[in-house]
């Protein structure tokens, strides 16, 4: 009877760990403080033109239509921009730079508005050893729209 009731002691403290490690988890990652500020994805794509690891907030059409040629420099001809209306909006563009293979990504996460600035939190993909991936040159980027901010914009990456 005692071998049964330590049996069961240690099945259920290992399926009180297995069952708390998601909270541990979320804690050690948690999302930086402040009110989640809603976007909207735009553009996102594997291969392009922005050779650079590059975090960028684009808030005027002249600046938009610049980088958008940039992203599409190895298209021709050049798609037309998103439209993005820059009285109340500005657009949060990533990319992860040029990469020798496929199997890479780059996603803005979310956007908080805390009282002195805006975050965007960004999380960046890499395949790993035993991974198959394409073998051509790849740049990940991005591109978000989000409601103009009237402060600092702060770009982190998370895990």
């Amino acid at each position: 009877m005692r071998k049964i009731n330590a049996a069961f002691a240690v099945l259920l403290a290992g399926i009180i760990i297995v069952l708390s490690l998601p909270l541990f988890t979320a804690s050690l990652h948690a999302s930086p403080s402040g009110t989640h500020v809603t976007f909207l994805q735009i553009g996102r794509g594997s291969y392009g033109g922005v050779s650079e690891r590059r975090f960028v907030v684009v808030r005027s059409p002249e600046e938009w239509l610049e980088l958008w040629a940039e992203i599409n420099g190895n298209v021709l001809p050049i798609p037309p921009a998103p439209q993005v209306d820059f009285n109340r909006n500005a657009v949060a563009a990533v990319f992860q730079g040029l990469k020798r293979s496929g199997g890479y990504s780059i996603a803005v996460q979310g956007i908080f508005e805390s009282g002195d600035r805006i975050t965007v939190t960004v999380r960046e993909d890499e395949p790993g050893p035993r991974n198959l991936v394409t073998m051509a040159l790849s740049s990940p980027w991005h591109a978000v729209v989000f409601p103009h901010p009237g402060k600092p914009v702060r770009f982190t990456c998370v895990p």
